[in-house]
């Protein structure tokens, strides 16, 4: 962990799910800034959230259940963080593939 992650280790936030936060944020925002407080509004729109829900799931293996899909779970980093406390990973997915194609394309 680099120095940017000291203040999320005490609640066990993944380093890969604050980089993919950050790198996402100026996608649906204009040029965010990383964040740096666990209790700054995320902003997630209902398609950020899907694909952060992928990303939990075939990334770092946390499946999220359709109604933990609440504006409330993914408010800050630190509901996030609190909902993965409760969870178990199973282990990264990978990306999903196509069927029968052997995850390739063309």
């Amino acid at each position: 962990m680099g120095i940017v992650d000291a203040p999320f280790r005490h609640m066990e936030i993944p380093p890969k799910l604050k980089e993919y936060i950050d790198d996402n944020r100026s996608v649906y925002r204009d040029s965010l800034p990383p964040i740096t407080d666990l209790d700054e509004p995320l902003e997630i729109d209902s398609l950020g959230l899907i694909r952060l829900v992928a990303f939990l799931d075939n990334e770092l293996g946390y499946r999220i259940e359709d109604e933990e899909m609440t504006a409330d779970n993914f408010a800050t980093l630190r509901q996030i963080g609190q909902l993965l406390a409760t969870k178990t990973p199973t282990g990264p997915t990978g990306e999903a593939k196509l069927p029968g194609s052997g995850g390739t394309l063309g």
